[in-house]
């Protein structure tokens, strides 16, 4: 269970870097509609939470269930396990990435603040376990 419990850094690391990516965005795009900075945040919160419910779902399960298959019963070569989990699940990512060409900055910044989290996470891990 202590090992579930280290997820948290990857929802939150993933979270604010979309939500910081979202809000300078909202703030630089060019069209008829001038925000502000609280109008930007509210969008970019918006964004994050409502369009992106699924994704949030879909990750966290994701998480949960490859870390009882794989960290869970031996926790022996952690980080190449963490890597892996990290493939899977970005791995739609990716794809995504290619065929949604407006979106494809906020992709390659959620994909690559996870590989960041997975690492730190790592550390947590161990930490948590002996």
């Amino acid at each position: 269970m202590k090992i579930l419990n280290t997820n948290w850094i990857n929802i939150l690391g993933v979270f604010i870097s979309v939500l910081f990516y979202s809000i300078i965005y909202n703030l630089t795009v060019e069209d008829d509609v001038t925000t502000n900075f609280f109008q930007s945040i509210f969008a970019a919160i918006l964004l994050v939470l409502s369009y992106g419910l699924m994704f949030w779902i879909g990750s966290i399960l994701a998480l949960i269930v490859l870390d009882l298959i794989l960290i869970i019963p031996n926790q022996s070569n952690l980080k190449l396990k963490l890597l892996i989990e990290w493939i899977v699940i970005s791995a739609p990512f990716v794809y995504w990435a290619t065929i949604y060409e407006e979106q494809r900055v906020l992709y390659i910044i959620a994909i690559i603040t996870f590989l960041i989290t997975q690492l730190v996470r790592e550390r947590l891990i161990t930490k948590a376990t002996y």
